[in-house]
């Protein structure tokens, strides 16, 4: 992947492992029939977070067996899941469309089929009480800043960093353990996903932490459903239920956040529900941002890209513009929208 920055405590990736392979594995496979259930190979970003939440009701619930087909899933924040979808090994997974743009580029066979997030909220988690201050920049000077765990992530924080006049000027160290290293004062800023990680932050500080949300000034794409494009062509049926069944998940999270909350406390029993609340309401705001408000959880459009192709581009992060037909599809939205 991918979102390495993301890394869990020790506890949370453990209940992660072991729950989530009650779901099903990649063995699973094997076991469909002919004429039977389609399978498909689901691996997530990361986990837990509430952005499970659209795959764990549906798989709950039967609503992916109502649509025909046999969802099986793999944990997130191991590998990188967006080249294991690519590779064949799974079929569809979670990612950021910056990151997609850039496997692209790499000639990998992914595309998106839906926007989850129509806005990246990738940002700079910084302690509070450090004389920080989230509307001037210039008070990261000198400070110590673990960098992003991945290309992806890393290219949008170095647009930034370079329009900032922060080149040279910070110091930039390995994000290898995870938000401990902000925790423990080993660095001052740590580059997290801005959902999940403040609420954490806060909990660990006791106070609300320092945020730049370097992604949103650099005004880049969110997060996108990413499919393997051969897989897609020889299933479109399954693909087409699956990204219905998610969106209908999405809406569902939304509307019974009690009910979501629980969920994911029986998924992951050490989770904190106060902040998975919290990190909930957060997300929901911006699965159903923008446009989606109109057209629906997981729209897509060509509006939705050319910002973020302008900037890789300039940066010198994609040689040349892609074709948007390539790095997106439409064909396998619900016929009838999940509106927020």
């Amino acid at each position: 992947m991918t979102r390495n920055r993301r890394v869990r405590t020790a506890a949370l990736a453990a209940v992660a492992l072991s729950v989530l392979a009650a779901c099903g594995s990649d063995e699973d496979q094997n076991a469909a029939v002919a004429d039977g259930p389609t399978p498909v190979r689901w691996i997530y970003d990361h986990t837990p977070t509430s952005a499970d939440l659209p795959v764990l009701v549906g798989l709950r619930e039967g609503w992916f067996s109502e649509a025909g087909l046999k969802v099986t899933t793999t944990p997130g924040g191991k590998v990188d899941q967006l080249r294991s979808v690519a590779d064949g090994r799974h079929d569809l997974t979670l990612g950021g469309g910056v990151e997609l743009l850039l496997a692209q580029a790499e000639g990998l066979p992914v595309k998106a089929v839906g926007l989850v997030q129509p806005q990246a909220l990738e940002g700079l988690i910084c302690r509070p009480g450090s004389s920080i201050t989230a509307d001037n920049p210039e008070s990261l000077l000198d400070r110590k800043l673990a960098t992003a765990g991945n290309d992806a992530d890393d290219a949008v924080w170095q647009i930034w960093r370079d329009r900032e006049g922060l080149r040279g000027r910070v110091n930039e160290v390995a994000p290898d353990a995870g938000l401990p290293l902000l925790f423990q004062g080993v660095v001052d800023c740590y580059p997290e996903f801005l959902t999940l990680a403040p609420l954490q932050a806060e909990q660990e500080f006791g106070a609300k932490p320092v945020v730049f949300p370097f992604a949103e000034q650099v005004g880049v794409i969110g997060q996108v459903l990413d499919v393997n494009t051969d897989f897609a062509e020889k299933n479109p049926q399954a693909v087409s239920g699956f990204v219905d069944v998610y969106a209908r998940g999405m809406q569902w999270a939304v509307q019974n956040p009690a009910a979501a909350v629980a969920l994911m406390k029986k998924t992951y029993p050490q989770i904190d529900e106060a902040v998975t609340a919290k990190e909930l309401e957060e997300l929901g705001y911006h699965w159903g941002a923008g446009r989606q408000q109109k057209n629906g959880y997981l729209a897509i459009d060509d509006r939705a890209w050319r910002g973020t192709v302008e900037a890789l581009t300039r940066a010198g992060r994609l040689n040349e513009k892609p074709e948007l037909a390539e790095v997106y599809t439409k064909e396998f939205l619900p016929e009838k929208p999940y509106l927020p």
